[in-house]
């Protein structure tokens, strides 16, 4: 009994500590652009966006994440939040970084 409750009290703090300490990136993203007072375009806008250059109504999005990517697109600020998409549009793969400021296609590739 007292080493079911100790398991549970362990996993409770472990819970815990990484709801303080840890956050996923798009929540940080979309954190720091408030704080930054910066304004972010939806999802469904770089959906939209990405639908668009490939000019097809028949897109299916495998994955869409909001990321800083800083280090990939350096700017003075170290602040870059960029919407990465993956597609699928007439059996064929992309992949799209999308500005998350101005919407800007930064990165269009088809997968081979």
């Amino acid at each position: 009994m007292k080493i079911k409750f100790l398991v549970a009290v362990v996993m409770l703090l472990g819970i815990l500590s990484c709801q303080a300490f840890c956050h996923d990136d798009e929540h940080f993203v979309i954190e720091e652009a408030s704080r930054r007072n910066i304004e972010l375009i939806t999802a469904q806008q770089a959906k939209d966006i990405a639908a668009k250059r490939l000019d097809s109504n028949n897109v299916r999005f495998k994955d869409v994440e909001l990321d800083n990517e800083a280090d990939d697109y350096p700017n003075s600020t170290g602040f870059r939040p960029i919407w990465q998409l993956e597609a699928v549009s007439n059996g064929q793969e992309y992949d799209f970084d999308i500005d998350a400021v101005t919407g800007e296609i930064l990165k269009f590739k088809r997968d081979d």
